[in-house]
């Protein structure tokens, strides 16, 4: 070995020596859980002014300017397409009440009584 080797040596020797005790220092941290807020459910009553398979509009008891369009979930479009094939779907005039989530405009549930066949 020669004298010019040693340098590198201690170098090699140092940053060895001092990646130990980084190393001993990390932690495995314990996952972070988020929970979802529970999604909240409003309700729209009114009046039905038309109803298709993708959407039904509803004009508003309290406020009769207020008219409000909703997409239906996807359990609920299978019902709803039921009643329109059957022929037992709501009608001008029909009261209902929507339940929707809070921000949207896709009903969840609807209450109420369609009429009878035509």
């Amino acid at each position: 070995m020669t004298f010019a080797n040693h340098p590198r040596i201690l170098v090699v020797a140092l940053a060895g020596a001092l990646a130990l005790p980084v190393a001993a220092q990390v932690r495995q941290a314990k996952p972070i859980k988020v929970e979802q807020p529970k999604r909240q459910i409003l309700k729209f009553e009114g009046d039905v002014l038309l109803m298709t398979r993708t959407a039904i509009t509803v004009r508003s008891h309290k406020n009769y300017n207020l008219v409000r369009t909703f997409i239906y979930d996807e359990k609920l479009a299978k019902k709803m397409a039921e009643l329109i094939d059957k022929d037992r779907s709501y009608q001008h005039g029909d009261r209902v009440t929507i339940e929707y989530p809070k921000g949207t405009d896709t009903a969840v549930k609807i209450d109420g009584k369609p009429r009878q066949k035509r």
